[in-house]
């Protein structure tokens, strides 16, 4: 395999291992209302929330993908949020409102947040030996960046990329052309690691870069790629770009 000078990391499912719900109208919805109705956009119930929420996001799912193709285009929860508030008359919607709004419904749906051993240790590592690390996430900033602050990842990349930035998500070519404009070198020296095979392993591949399947959720299938790993086996990919140095000094 030719030399890899950059990495490029999905998120969930790949460095942090995540369990959300977000239908739960007792656990989420009805914390939600409330939250709602504090700052005076009262809904009758969970439930009339909830379907409001879905509206808005089916809506604006649509506009997104009329732009980047069927399940590439990426809608902003922040505007979502938003016009939850100003659908009920709120006034004065400020972006203090729909940051909470955001927060408490992640937390609310959120079952299990937390990395996967040893992935702090790799991404310095790599760092530390010259690679350059990327993430490219399917993602939140609403959500996600909260999440990496409390797990320390902020600081551990050279670039980060989440989808709600951008509008275009995985596995959309134009969403992966914006990391390989930074990576500074031919899509061959990069590795994607990622554990979809529709949304990171084909669409790297086709591009031409390096790909690394972490199966983290034991599917059966094995896709064509460089390295595939049954669970985050992080040692193993360490070893495949860094070939002969001891992994223990990642640790």
């Amino acid at each position: 395999m030719e030399t890899i000078r950059a990495v490029v990391f999905d998120l969930y499912g790949t460095l942090i291992r995540i369990h959300t719900e977000e239908e739960d109208l007792e656990r989420v919805w009805k914390p939600l209302a409330y939250y709602y109705g504090y700052h005076g956009a009262v809904y009758d119930s969970p439930a009339q929330l909830f379907r409001a929420y879905r509206a808005q996001v089916r809506r604006r799912q649509r506009m997104a993908d009329e732009r980047f193709g069927s399940g590439c285009g990426e809608v902003a929860l922040e505007q979502v949020l938003e016009a939850l508030f100003r659908k009920k008359g709120a006034r004065c919607v400020t972006g203090e409102m729909v940051r909470g709004a955001g927060m408490l419904l992640r937390a609310c749906s959120t079952h299990q947040a937390e990395l996967y051993p040893g992935a702090p240790q790799l991404l310095d590592g790599l760092r530390g030996a010259g690679k350059k690390v990327f993430l490219l996430s399917n993602a939140q900033r609403l959500f996600t960046w909260p999440e990496m602050n409390m797990l320390g990842l902020c600081g551990r990349f050279d670039l980060i990329f989440l989808s709600s930035d951008w509008g275009v998500k995985k596995p959309s070519p134009d969403y992966f052309a914006l990391v390989l404009q930074e990576c500074g070198c031919p899509p061959r020296q990069v590795m994607m690691v990622g554990n979809s095979i529709r949304d990171d392993i084909v669409p790297a591949r086709t591009l031409g870069m390096r790909t690394c399947f972490l199966n983290t959720d034991g599917l059966p299938e094995r896709p064509d790629c460089d390295l595939i790993c049954q669970g985050a086996d992080y040692e193993t990919l360490w070893q495949t770009i860094l070939p002969g140095a001891a992994w223990f000094a990642a640790r």
